[in-house]
């Protein structure tokens, strides 16, 4: 068998942020002492967690009191919808009292409401992407032996158009993307991303007042709950394959009093069967378990078999409805509840909402 090829690691946003910092710092600070500085080619940013990445730099222009450095996002083999995309940072010299603010530019966003970790009115510009930025420069100052105070501005050109594909329309962070990381690090297909957008999701709801979450395991499911249950924008979160790292951090927060578990039947039959990291890597549709199912609600051996010779989740929920056993579907959806309740140890309400691929809606105890 062919060795399967180590998926590549990249970068950050904040990892870029700082970088770039580093590099504007580099060549302004040089050029400040009449020692016209070599643009960097590449800089070590200090990580978070110790240890130094090297960086390439893009470009760098230096001007009168200010110098802007450019760098391109390397997401690795990572999914990432920044991939690619170009990262400006300016330093600019303020004064002599050796202050570093940092502020955000045109295609960073703005956080609007409350409940993430950065307050109201500020850029959306992480702890820790703040710290990489403010360390990155004071390294240069360090090394150079000098003191100024300098504002620091974050632009990404494409910035507003990529956040269009992110969570952050939803989370009330308007104008452009976040400048995100913990670790300086990107990993390949790494949950990261996606828990921190259902985190900040539950903590937006939270901080306003809503008493009730959705979650759906994708956009269709997502859709569907919404045009059933009528609540507030900020109450639907997108879990994807995530769903138990949803219910775990949702169970730890005071003023939740309800949860909908919404999906389709693929989701649900792993669901059910208590899979709750439901990625084709982490869990499979156990088509045994489904045939068990069946047969405890009344399922003849003809149709076990075709359940048992099924290609997908999808077939069975076909072969169940033209066999007209929507009760096989209803007892998939009760477990789905009953599990997820399992999370919560009966300080919430828990509903499951199945969305059929024909249009139907089963649900478990949507209505009361």
């Amino acid at each position: 068998m062919k060795a399967q090829k180590a998926l590549r690691k990249g970068f950050t946003t904040g990892t870029c942020a700082a970088a770039g910092a580093k590099a504007a710092a580099h060549a302004l600070f040089g050029s400040t002492l009449g020692k016209r500085a070599k643009a960097a080619r590449s800089v070590f940013v200090s990580l978070p967690r110790g240890g130094e990445l090297k960086v390439p730099i893009n470009r760098v222009l230096v001007e009168e009191g200010s110098a802007r450095a450019s760098v391109i996002k390397d997401a690795g083999d990572d999914p990432d919808v920044t991939n690619k995309a170009e990262f400006i940072t300016e330093v600019r010299i303020t004064g002599s009292a050796g202050r570093i603010v940092i502020k955000g530019g045109e295609g960073v966003g703005t956080v609007t409401k409350p409940g993430l970790k950065i307050r109201a009115g500020r850029p959306a510009i992480n702890p820790v992407p703040l710290k990489m930025i403010r360390r990155a420069v004071k390294e240069e100052m360090e090394r150079v032996g000098v003191s100024p105070s300098v504002r620091v501005t974050v632009t990404v050109p494409k910035g507003s158009r990529l956040a269009e594909k992110t969570m952050n329309p939803r989370l009330g962070i308007v104008g452009g993307i976040s400048i995100l990381g913990t670790t300086g690090i990107v990993e390949p297909m790494s949950l990261a991303a996606f828990t921190h957008s259902i985190y900040c999701g539950v903590d937006v709801a939270v901080a306003g007042g809503l008493k009730e979450v959705v979650f759906s395991t994708g956009r269709s499911s997502e859709k569907a709950a919404e045009k059933l249950l009528k609540l507030p924008e900020v109450s639907y979160i997108l879990t994807g394959d995530h769903m138990g790292s949803a219910l775990c951090y949702a169970s730890g927060k005071k003023g939740i009093e309800k949860v909908v578990v919404a999906g389709q039947f693929g989701k649900f039959t792993k669901l059910s069967a208590g899979n709750f990291e439901t990625h084709c890597s982490d869990s499979s549709v156990d088509f045994g378990f489904l045939s068990k199912v069946a047969r405890r609600n009344g399922a003849g051996e003809d149709i076990i078999k075709k359940i048992l010779k099924a290609n997908t989740a999808r077939e069975v929920y076909f072969i169940l409805r033209e066999e007209g056993l929507d009760r096989v579907i209803k007892e998939v959806v009760r477990l789905v509840k009953e599990n997820s309740a399992g999370f919560f140890k009966g300080r919430t309400t828990v509903r499951a909402m199945l969305a059929g691929y024909d249009n139907a809606i089963f649900s478990s105890g949507i209505d009361g």
